[in-house]
């Protein structure tokens, strides 16, 4: 009886894996990326560069060590 618990455990794990993963990319459409944007700043605070990940842009400008993530396209 304790083999056929570990399978059915086994089982609804995978079917939990499977329906998230079909879920994540019908939602997402063609990629399952989720979108974020991060802000690069200058020393002085001026906007020097944008990235932009699984929003079809992939961003400008130059990067830095003063940045700024937000969650989502931004642009």
């Amino acid at each position: 009886m304790k083999q056929r618990t570990r399978f059915t455990r086994w089982f609804a794990l995978a079917c939990c894996l499977a329906l998230g993963t079909v879920a994540m990319t019908s939602s997402a459409g063609s990629s399952a990326i989720p979108s974020s944007s991060v802000v690069y700043y200058d020393d002085a605070g001026n906007v020097i560069g944008v990235r932009m990940w699984g929003c079809g842009d992939p961003g400008w400008g130059e990067t830095s060590r003063r940045s700024k993530f937000y969650p989502g396209c931004i642009m």
